[in-house]
């Protein structure tokens, strides 16, 4: 089996970037699995930036793929889509600002990306599942390959590293490789929590109207109930939610103002 380990798909996540550096640099290597490294954004890792013309976590799509737009996003796209081409596993690491702790993204719905998660979720106690199957923006680096997960974990700032966040990331990185090498297996089921909608900001002619309520701020995966405050506008007015009960995630994400996203909502579910 072929596993591929990816940082700077954002180019300001460092978390992801210093830790394949690291193992690139430790030529940490296993037995029974072929390990191959990918600095996947070198431009905007350079420049300490998200990304240089676009997100490249939403430019593998088959037109983006396809697109002959000068967007340098789009042309890394295409080299990564043919270096990951024999890649069986991909391990790819994501840093947010939102309080997420260890969160285990699963965007391909198939057993062995299931499997790895799971058993990393029930040793782990601050390691938990997302399933996020469809993005409107754009294909994720994950509809490439057979199997994946991305490793999202916060808060950390962009552009910044944070020490006890590293080695934590670390240790499940390697952990996840060695379950992977062992065939190791979990037949019990895992909760776990599955996107279903997102929730914009509130506007006034399309600029920001107002913030992340502080009763909402840093409660990911806190159940979220019809008639709590979710948005506290600039001129002092509480605006309360009213969908069903959820599960807020990414919560006041910096990388998501500019999508309109100021969290999204997932439903508990078991794997």
């Amino acid at each position: 089996m072929k596993v591929t380990i990816s940082g700077g798909v954002h180019g300001n996540e460092l978390t992801g970037v210093y830790i394949v550096k690291k193992l690139m640099h430790d030529d940490f290597q296993v037995k029974n699995l072929q390990l191959d490294f990918l600095l996947a954004n070198p431009k905007a890792i350079k420049e300490c930036r998200r990304y240089v013309d676009k997100d490249l976590n939403r430019s593998f799509s088959k037109d983006a793929l396809q697109s002959d737009e000068p967007i340098y996003e789009y042309e890394r796209a295409k080299v990564i889509t043919q270096k990951l081409q024999d890649c069986d596993f991909l391990i790819d690491l994501h840093t947010t600002t939102a309080n997420m702790g260890i969160t285990i993204v699963l965007s391909n719905q198939d057993s062995l990306s299931e499997n790895v998660a799971k058993i990393l979720a029930s040793e782990y106690e601050n390691v938990r599942i997302l399933q996020w199957l469809s993005n409107d923006e754009g294909a994720f680096i994950n509809s490439i390959v057979p199997s994946s997960i991305t490793i999202e974990v916060g808060p950390v700032c962009q552009g910044v590293l944070d020490a006890n966040l590293y080695f934590q990331t670390l240790k499940v990185v390697k952990r996840a490789i060695d379950i992977l090498e062992k065939e190791e297996a979990l037949q019990e089921k895992v909760q776990a929590f599955r996107i279903y909608d997102a929730i914009d900001f509130p506007r006034k002619d399309r600029d920001l109207n107002g913030m992340i309520h502080p009763e909402l701020a840093g409660k990911d995966y806190q159940l979220l109930h019809p008639g709590d405050p979710i948005f506290l506008t600039f001129d002092e007015r509480e605006i309360f939610y009213e969908g069903k009960e959820a599960y807020p995630v990414f919560i006041n994400e910096a990388a998501y103002y500019e999508k309109g996203m100021a969290f999204c909502l997932s439903e508990s579910i078991f794997l």
